[in-house]
């Protein structure tokens, strides 16, 4: 690892840092969301596929505008969406202004931060690359280890029904149109599915 990417890591952690403070704030069951995250895209997508200077900020700045909202607000509201998008737009641009990151960098991970959940609105993110990334990763997190019991507590569903669910929500993003980034983000997703029916024996 060379002292630039050393260096990047460093920056990125540090975003890392500042941001959990909102997590903690927010939906705490985001600490543990955002942390997968942050260790699995960069494996799966490289620097050369989409700038980490774009995705990383995104996965790790994402959710941080639900500690803006009203405690207990339903996530699945769509003017929720909204409101914890645009927080988070705004959030996102303090912190990675504070962080060094240029301007043109902070603008456009805000610009993608303010849309990053509007496939709840029907957009597919056929035509931005890195939320087609950032999307696949945030989706697939229900179907990983600790992802599968949080989702499945936060909906109070048994393993069988979660596992089901996740299904579903699978076959709206295909109706949708919402297309895997790669192979490899596709294999990640059916093995992960595969612990988790094996883990439960479903």
């Amino acid at each position: 690892m060379t002292q630039q990417t050393n260096n990047e890591q460093n920056k990125y952690d540090a975003l890392l840092e500042k941001a959990i403070y909102y997590y903690e704030r927010g939906r705490p069951e985001d600490v543990e969301h955002v942390k997968w995250l942050y260790e699995i895209a960069p494996k799966y997508i490289s620097n050369k596929e989409i700038n980490h200077d774009i995705l990383l900020p995104i996965i790790i700045l994402h959710d941080t505008g639900y500690s803006m909202v009203p405690k207990g607000s339903d996530s699945y509201n769509l003017d929720i969406r909204k409101a914890h998008s645009e927080y988070g737009a705004d959030i996102a641009e303090k912190l990675m202004t504070e962080s060094g990151f240029s301007s043109n960098v902070t603008a456009e991970v805000k610009r993608l931060i303010l849309k990053h959940d509007n496939w709840a609105f029907g957009d597919s993110f056929i035509e931005e690359p890195a939320l087609l990334a950032f999307n696949n990763f945030d989706f697939m997190w229900m179907a990983s280890e600790k992802g599968f019991e949080i989702c499945r507590t936060a909906l109070k569903l048994g393993p069988q029904e979660c596992y089901h669910k996740i299904e579903q929500f699978q076959k709206e993003n295909i109706k949708r149109g919402s297309k895997w980034f790669n192979n490899v983000t596709e294999e990640l997703y059916s093995k992960l599915m595969e612990d988790r029916r094996k883990a439960f024996n479903l």
